[in-house]
């Protein structure tokens, strides 16, 4: 019977024990076999959602067909309704990694309609916790990136929960053995050619200096603690110092502005921008701690742009507006 040592399944599954029906994503690899094991073994008792088993046959590897017959055979042997979802059409010859995730999603949050399912479970454990904080850290991400994967989230209109995010992937790696299941296994896994294995690859050497899964999980926790304050920080002077006009344009005070801990004076522009610029890509972080930076001289900012607005003070107001604004005024005084 599998089970994780120290770790009470219905703990685990907890936060979607109300729902009627939930998906599990089953890739056939070691960690989605143990969730699609573990998941099982929690709906044994009663009251439980009814599951139901996605694997995708992506067309990328000749393979791929046949480990999907694997997941689908497994979950059929456990009494679960399983279904093959096949991603076919052109293939990009670049970015193919993004764009098999972006197309399983949308296969999957369209499958999720039919079936009713309220989430989609994914087998994300804490390894690949510590690889995306690394990730995000060698990016230059400030703490809303280096919470790393939230339990609960929202990718590509899946309403995903990651039950598995704070269980080691040896753990996983266990309860698929002691089901006597052998797992696929995709050879991407192990190609450097893609950032995350290269950050696999490299974590025996950090754990030798002390900085392993664990610790990295336990730090992404503690970020999204910080990150959280910090977003109620933010709304909080959002909804104090922040004046929208009738033209979608934004003022506040330079005083105010600057009254506040850098943190969240940075993550208000980065609103503020947001909100005003539209839904044009944001500047990395560092672009944003340097408008403010130019900000706290607490002299006059001379027009600058960023994010697709025209951002400037005059030592009284700050002023952002889009940065189409400019060219607007230009072409009334040419006329």
């Amino acid at each position: 019977m599998p089970g994780l040592d120290g770790v009470e399944l219905d703990t685990l599954f907890a936060p979607v024990a109300g729902a009627a029906v939930i998906a599990l994503a089953v890739s056939g690899g070691p960690d989605s076999l143990a969730l699609m094991l573990l998941a099982r073994e929690w709906t044994r008792g009663g009251g439980r959602p009814r599951l139901v088993v996605y694997t995708v046959d992506h067309g990328l590897r000749p393979e791929a067909a046949d480990e999907a017959a694997m997941v689908m055979a497994e979950a059929q042997s456990l009494g679960l309704a399983a279904r093959t979802l096949r991603w076919v059409g052109e293939k990009p010859e670049t970015g193919i990694q993004a764009a098999a995730r972006k197309a399983r999603y949308g296969l999957m949050a369209q499958t999720m309609l039919v079936d009713e399912a309220a989430y989609l479970l994914t087998a994300h454990h804490l390894g690949d916790q510590a690889e995306t904080v690394l990730m995000r850290l060698a990016h230059g991400s400030g703490i809303e990136g280096l919470r790393g994967m939230d339990q609960i989230a929202t990718v590509a209109g899946c309403r995903i929960f990651r039950p598995l995010l704070g269980v080691e992937p040896e753990a996983l790696r266990d309860v698929v053995r002691e089901a006597g299941l052998t797992p696929a296994v995709d050879p991407s896994n192990r190609d450097r050619h893609y950032e995350r294995v290269r950050w696999r690859q490299l974590m025996p050497a950090l754990e030798e200096m002390g900085l392993d899964v664990r610790r990295l999980g336990t730090f992404a926790a503690r970020m999204a603690d910080a990150d959280t304050l910090a977003a109620e920080a933010t709304e909080s002077a959002f909804a104090a110092l922040v004046h929208l006009g009738p033209s979608g344009d934004a003022e506040m005070p330079h005083a105010g502005l600057m009254g506040l801990p850098r943190m969240v004076g940075v993550r208000l522009l980065g609103r503020v921008l947001r909100l005003v610029g539209g839904d044009k890509k944001p500047h990395a972080l560092g672009a944003l701690e340097a408008l403010h930076g130019k900000l706290a001289t607490r002299r006059p900012l001379r027009a600058t742009t960023l994010h697709g607005c025209l951002i400037q003070s005059d030592g009284m107001t700050v002023s952002i507006k889009t940065e189409g604004a400019r060219n607007d005024r230009a072409l009334l005084t040419a006329n």
